[in-house]
């Protein structure tokens, strides 16, 4: 059930600014007959009762809503449906119809005692926007309407009358007009002229009468909870018609047959309905909207028990308490059974009888006065449900769509309802796209009413690339823009793949994609493993053989013979009837035009006949006085007519383009935006100075009808120069001008939306670190390319700063000179030591060089590592892997007790990595057994500088600083051991002992990052590769998850144990965790040790105690005398310890004998 049915059910506070936004009303209300099927589906559940099966009042209902569902559903009301429903109603039947068109209802009846004479009324729905917005005064209509009795039944099954009754459903008659500084207008975005169905269809019958007042009709009113939101779109959001229609109609039929008791029934009835579809869409609303649908149903049943107390039930009686026990239990699944009901009892007596038990429904506090406490109970419930044992902290366990291939991600959904930061939902969107979107985009429909995916595709693209631009690109972060690159043209190729295995489009097999710079741009991308680079070399295999295609693309020439649009135009009945359409009509209007200025020139004729005989007796200066000859030359001159505009163009080629344009398949359209976002990146929203088809006379009246596509699509229909009809040239003399010179063909010229294409070299720079370090700052360049660059390199040499040697500056400058050369250039560095690995500057070098994927060479002749470019194929040399691990492991040996120069762990764990990622198996376990060493040595450092930040006095603040840094470093070169691809990943991950060092790793660097006080001294290259390490702990969460469910989460006790004050000194934890979501790639893990709250976030490195993390004591305590006079001003990083409000030193002192207490 789509929770767009809540906005018109419920009217919550937050409703869609315009119809656009609603599901139901979208697309001229395509949707809004889904009211009717979840009706339908609501009795049939209800049928299936014994109390509900035996009650004929039922039956007739149920009947009233199969007939209405079939005829009010747009793709299934025909004359042919319409004539055979009315036919085959029985005695006691009822059908009504809604015509949004029209703003008005209808009902028809068959009454037993009249088979066939048959009754009809009809209403207006809504009423006019300037009614229910010029006061605040409720406004109501009466029921029921004037009712008619038919002469004969036969009247309401013709033919003609069953297309009248479809032209009314599809086709609007009269809008309200209004009187502006232009000419009379419809009002559009008011409702239309109801007077067709209410007065016009009923008099058009031949011997219809008034059906006379009876005795047990029963008068009600209908109160219009309209409401109006706009935001400047086309059209309004307001309130569904349909629904209004459908309630009116119950309660006509209801009270009718049952007479007073109708009312109760039809008020239960709705009530039970409401609570149905509250219950079917509850997971996918928020608190708020959950809390405002409860109080309607709250007040609906106080209303109904007002109700009963006076009127006597009698038969129905049993049904009634029935479906009001229903109606209780239903609401009792979805509230606590909260235990401050007490004190809301005491603090306000009861008005009404308790509806509900353990919940008193009709207390005023629900929805007044303690609105919060019952927001936050709610939310309690919810957690409850998602972990028994883990309650401070926010609910996200609701049902997780990921895991199917059914579902699409939503970063607003990630980054709202679970959450994420931004930089997670990104990753989020990229890991769907490399893993599910292929399953999701070709898998069967899940239903007729689905919409289309291709679509829903579109929308998700639109928000990734925003997001992915800002974060990625404005930034400089060439790691992820990277991700950002092959995520987009993976959903390119998807896409197109499956446009081209479809039918009617598989013609865009021999159409080529030209996407600018694409191929230069691979080279550029930085891609840390092999997954990656796989998934580049395909997509470049993949665009490079359809940027050799033999026709043209969608977006360069779209009104040449060949071009796509044109040749499916041609191919498609339904165009080439929609062409002929407005070329009939234009042939109309052009004669009817030719009329007006033949009759404009008689009328200019007479005139001039009436006073060629007459001569002037006008007076001609400051007081001019006109005379009767004056009067009528005067009004012959101002007779005007305007001119002709052809709406097509007169070209056969060109006027294929344009209605192709106009009625572009949905599919087609989707994948076109997609690719000219993508190409006007990192401005995909571009300003064109043109002139848009449907928006200049007359083309967007003759044309706008036509259009089939989205009011936003992207790439727009555009002409470089105006409509001669819009032009402010004066108009021609009706007196000397010919009729041809009124009569123009289009004007307009055929584009569409114009592409900005980002300069190759503008990309490269974000796909490139940018060196800030003065010393190394002049050798930008030397970074940017591979190219041979040593003369530029020693042009510079006369800036080299003091403190850096010469040999060092031509060293570095000279680094990345030829693709092939430098793994080799790292070999000889590393043996001759010749550059100092601990600059930031070096670091960022030598790591870029290595990661970058450089050119790939496209020689035809394929092979298992074709993936794997020229500028790493000395990675899959297994003599060079020797020599280079022989290099590094003799680095690591030396380093191993100086923990001050922590870039160089980085940059030779990087190493480390990418020779893992590229190269062969018999070299695989060389190559791990570097990698863990390089992780011993990280967490041996950890330890070392852990224990100087201990006994570091308080006034060396910036010597902190500086250690918490350094600490950061290591902790991502740790976590980035784990960097590997998904075949080799066991290798590192294996064992808890292997998830404690990834514990250690993220905990390590998530604690010294919040407890640096100033963390803008942290550099774009160090935060780059925080985010690198961020998504390395997301891609291993599925693994660690089934690790340790395999192990009964022991590795979590494990961790705690050392990491918790609290139980390193009992030794050991034997608490039950449990996955706080279902969510693969969701790190939290929650337990309960006793009364504390314990949670784990693996992807951020969170440890947190009753939602605490690690921090410093509060102010109160350390200025605490006591305090101040033992430890002076010394620091403490501390933890909640096991007592309330207790806080215990995270460290042990005293030759790890001695944990600190402080209350």
């Amino acid at each position: 059930m789509n929770e767009s049915i809540l906005n018109h059910l419920f009217l919550p506070h937050y409703l869609p600014s315009s119809v656009d936004d609603d599901y139901f009303l979208q697309n001229n209300h395509q949707y809004e007959h889904m009211i009717l099927e979840y009706m339908k589906e609501y009795f049939n559940q209800l049928e299936s009762t014994k109390e509900t099966s035996e009650l004929p009042i039922f039956s007739a209902l149920i009947n009233c809503v199969k007939h209405w569902s079939i005829l009010q559903n747009p793709q299934t009301c025909t004359e042919a449906n319409l004539q055979s429903t009315i036919m085959k109603l029985t005695p006691g039947n009822f059908l009504p119809f809604y015509f949004h068109a029209q703003n008005a209802a209808i009902l028809i009846e068959i009454e037993k005692k009249n088979v066939h004479r048959p009754l009809v009324s009809s209403w207006q729905v809504l009423l006019p926007t300037q009614e229910i917005t010029s006061s605040l005064v409720p406004h109501f209509s009466c029921f029921p309407v004037t009712t008619y009795r038919l002469n004969d039944r036969s009247q309401l099954s013709s033919l003609a009358h069953c297309e009248l009754l479809v032209d009314f459903m599809r086709n609007t008659i009269e809008y309200s007009k209004s009187y502006k500084a232009s000419p009379q207008v419809n009002e559009t975005r008011n409702l239309p002229e109801s007077y067709y169905v209410c007065q016009w269809w009923i008099q058009q019958f031949e011997g219809i009468k008034i059906k006379s007042k009876s005795n047990r009709s029963i008068q009600f009113k209908k109160k219009h909870r309209d409401q109006i939101r706009w935001n400047g779109a086309l059209l309004p959001f307001r309130r569904s018609g349909l629904w209004m229609t459908i309630k009116v109609v119950f309660h006509i039929i209801l009270t009718k047959r049952l007479g007073s008791i109708g009312i109760i029934i039809y008020k239960l009835l709705i009530t039970h309905f409401l609570t149905y579809c509250l219950s079917e869409t509850r997971s996918e609303i928020s608190i708020d909207v959950l809390i405002h649908c409860i109080r309607k149903i709250v007040r609906r049943l106080n209303k109904i028990e007002i109700l009963l107390s006076s009127i006597d039930a009698n038969d129905l009686n049993e049904w009634v308490q029935l479906t009001k026990h229903q109606i209780q239990m239903k609401i009792n699944k979805i509230l606590p059974k909260p235990n401050w009901q007490k004190s809301i009892r005491i603090y306000e007596k009861s008005k009404y009888s308790v509806l509900m038990n353990n919940f008193d429904l009709n207390n005023s506090n629900i929805y007044q006065h303690l609105f919060q406490e019952l927001k936050s109970s709610l939310k309690t419930q919810k957690l409850r449900e998602t972990s028994q044992y883990f309650s401070p902290v926010t609910n996200y366990n609701d049902r997780y769509p990921l895991n199917s291939d059914d579902c699409i991600p939503s970063i607003k959904k990630f980054t709202g309802k679970f959450n994420y930061t931004i930089g997670i939902a990104l990753t989020r969107i990229e890991i769907w796209v490399e893993s599910r979107l292929n399953q999701w985009i070709n898998r069967p429909a899940v239903s007729h009413s689905e919409k289309n995916r291709f679509e829903t595709l579109l929308h998700l693209f639109e928000d990734y690339l925003s997001e992915a631009i800002s974060h990625y690109y404005a930034i400089k972060d060439p790691i992820g823009y990277s991700r950002f690159i092959l995520t987009s043209l993976t959903i390119i190729r998807s896409m197109n793949q499956k446009l081209c295995n479809d039918p009617r489009f598989e013609r865009l097999k021999l159409h080529s994609i030209e996407i600018p710079n694409l191929m230069d741009l691979f080279k550029c991308l930085v891609l840390p493993n092999r997954d990656d680079m796989k998934r580049a070399h395909s997509l470049y295999c993949y665009f490079s053989e359809f940027s050799q295609k033999p026709y043209p693309d969608i977006l360069t020439n779209i009104r040449c013979d060949n071009a796509f649009g044109v040749n499916f135009a041609a191919h498609s009945s339904t165009m080439k009837e929609s062409l002929q359409k407005i070329r009939d009509q234009a042939e109309l209007d052009k004669q009817d035009k030719i009329q007006e200025i033949i009759q404009a020139k008689q009328r200019y004729s007479c005139l001039m006949d009436v006073i060629k005989c007459l001569s002037c007796k006008g007076t001609y200066g400051p007081h001019r006085c006109m005379c009767e000859i004056c009067r009528i030359q005067k009004e012959a001159n101002d007779i005007k007519v305007n001119i002709f505009e052809w709406p097509l163009p007169s070209d056969c080629i060109d006027a294929l383009a344009v209605i192709f344009e106009l009625q572009m398949p949905i599919e087609i359209r989707s994948y076109r935006d997609i690719i000219w976002q993508f190409i006007n990146r990192p401005k995909p929203n571009l300003n064109h100075q043109m002139y848009e088809w449907l928006r200049v006379s007359p083309h967007a009246s003759k044309l706008g009808p036509f259009y089939t596509g989205p009011k936003n699509n992207k790439v727009k229909l555009l002409s470089s120069t105006k409509s001669i009809t819009q032009t402010h040239y004066p108009s021609h003399s009706i007196a000397f001008a010919p009729v041809s010179e009124f009569l123009y063909e289009s004007s307009l010229k055929i584009h569409i939306s114009p592409t900005s294409t980002i300069a190759i070299k503008d990309e490269c720079l974000a796909l490139t670190p940018q060196l800030d370090h003065p010393d190394y700052k002049q050798l930008q360049f030397a970074i940017n390319n591979t190219q041979f660059e040593q003369n530029h390199v020693i042009a510079k040499l006369c800036q080299c700063s003091a403190r850096v040697k010469p040999t060092q500056f031509v060293e570095f400058g000279s680094f990345r000179s030829g693709h092939r050369l430098q793994w080799w250039n790292l070999l000889a560095m590393l043996e001759l030591d010749s550059l100092p690995i601990a600059e930031e500057s070096v670091a960022i070098l030598i790591i870029h060089s290595i990661l970058q994927y450089g050119p790939l060479a496209m020689d035809g002749k394929p092979s298992n590592n074709s993936w794997c470019s020229e500028a790493h194929k000395q990675l899959l040399e297994d003599n060079f892997i020797d020599e280079l691990t022989t290099r590094l492991d003799r680095r690591l040996d030396d380093c191993e007790l100086n923990w001050q120069n922590e870039l160089v762990l980085l940059v030779i764990t990087m190493i480390t990595m990418r020779m893992l990622t590229i190269c062969n198996s018999t070299r695989e376990g060389k190559v791990v057994n570097l990698a863990i060493k390089c992780r011993r040595i990280g967490e041996k450092w950890i330890d070392l500088i852990s224990e100087t930040i201990k006994f570091t006095s308080s006034p060396d603040f910036s010597e902190v600083e500086n250690l918490r840094l350094k600490l950061v470093t290591i902790g991502i070169s740790c976590i980035l051991t784990f960097s590997t691809h998904s075949d080799r990943i066991h290798c590192l991950l294996s064992s808890s002992e292997h998830v404690i060092s990834l514990l250690k790793a993220a905990t390590t660097t998530h604690d010294n990052i919040i407890l640096n006080k100033t963390q803008s001294n942290i550099s774009t290259f160090v935060r780059n590769m925080m985010r690198f390490s961020e998504r390395t702990l997301m891609m291993v969460q599925p693994i660690v998850a089934e690790f340790l469910q395999k192990t009964c989460f022991q590795s979590l006790n494990d961790f705690v144990a050392i990491y918790w004050a609290v139980i390193r000194s009992e030794g050991t934890m034997n608490g039950q965790w449990k996955k706080r979501t279902e969510d693969l790639y969701d790190g939290w893990y929650d337990c309960q040790y006793e009364s504390r709250y314990i949670s784990i976030n693996f992807i951020k490195g969170t440890f947190l105690v009753d939602g605490m993390a690690i921090g410093f004591l509060p102010e109160n305590i350390t200025t605490n005398e006591l305090f101040v006079r033992v430890f002076e001003e010394h620091i403490f990083e501390v933890q909640l310890a096991e007592s309330p409000k207790t806080y215990i030193t995270r460290l042990p002192y005293g030759n790890g004998q001695v944990q600190y207490e402080f209350h």
